[in-house]
């Protein structure tokens, strides 16, 4: 090659070049290990299973013993705190519901659900073994009863996951489903009691949209329309939500007509 020097830089072992990589500070260690944290989360595409469509009506029933779990842990205990969370939660799954049982928030509700009913549970028996909660018998019965319906609600989840996975042509790891036969062979709308329950729950859920609807119409009408709105006090404030004084002309005021010159 004549005078010319030939420079070979050798990158250090064990430390990729950033163009390799591509960001900065990343190594596929990063990258494969935010893979297996999401691999679990199954992400449903189109349509959920038909099994997962025809029980959910189990789920609507989990979700209103949860819901009333959750009304009475505020009334009953006045825990604030694990009542807000238990409406996370609640909430969580009924969205899971709404959205035509997607696979992917119900896996999230039930893994809430079943991290949920262990810190009730710990909550529940440490405090009554050393004498720090005064056992009274309907208080004992709520707090009996919430980690129950959560976990209730993480076996269900756990059920359904399982349904994902043999209907994609995976095996599940684990074949743990202690309430799977229960699931398939039981139907909640065959039994009085139950069938009430899950009415009661509906009715209350109608009574709760027809309020926050006539709620928000009520304010509407008292505060505005948000909505973008056509007319003249719109064009002239942007930002009012209800009909403007005209302003006055030019020159005019209380009581005066207007000038027609300037002297």
């Amino acid at each position: 090659f004549g005078s010319a020097n030939l420079r070979i830089i050798v990158a250090p072992k064990g430390r990729p070049s950033r163009s390799a990589m591509g960001n900065k500070g990343s190594t596929p260690a990063d990258a494969v290990q935010h893979a297996s944290l999401l691999a679990w989360l199954p992400v449903q595409v189109g349509p959920p299973t038909p099994y997962a469509s025809n029980i959910k009506h189990w789920m609507h029933l989990i979700l209103i013993l949860q819901a009333t779990a959750c009304i009475l842990r505020g009334v009953v205990l006045l825990d604030l705190l694990g009542m807000f969370w238990m409406i996370a939660m609640c909430g969580l799954g009924w969205y899971a519901w709404y959205q035509q049982m997607n696979i992917g928030n119900i896996t999230l509700w039930g893994l809430a659900c079943g991290i949920n009913s262990i810190f009730d549970t710990i909550g529940f028996i440490i405090p009554a073994a050393s004498g720090l909660v005064k056992l009274e018998v309907f208080s004992t019965i709520v707090r009996i009863a919430t980690p129950c319906t959560e976990l209730l609600g993480a076996l269900f989840a756990w059920h359904l996951y399982r349904d994902y996975m043999i209907a994609r042509g995976q095996t599940p790891s684990v074949s743990f489903d202690p309430l799977g036969r229960t699931f398939d062979s039981f139907d909640p709308a065959k039994n009085a009691a139950l069938d009430k329950i899950d009415k009661a729950g509906s009715k209350a859920q109608d009574f709760a949209e027809k309020g926050f609807a006539s709620a928000s119409h009520a304010a509407e009408n008292a505060y505005g329309s948000t909505m973008p709105a056509t007319g003249s006090f719109m064009q002239s404030n942007p930002f009012q939500t209800g009909p403007a004084t005209p302003l006055p002309a030019f020159g005019e005021g209380p009581g005066k007509k207007q000038q027609t010159s300037c002297c």
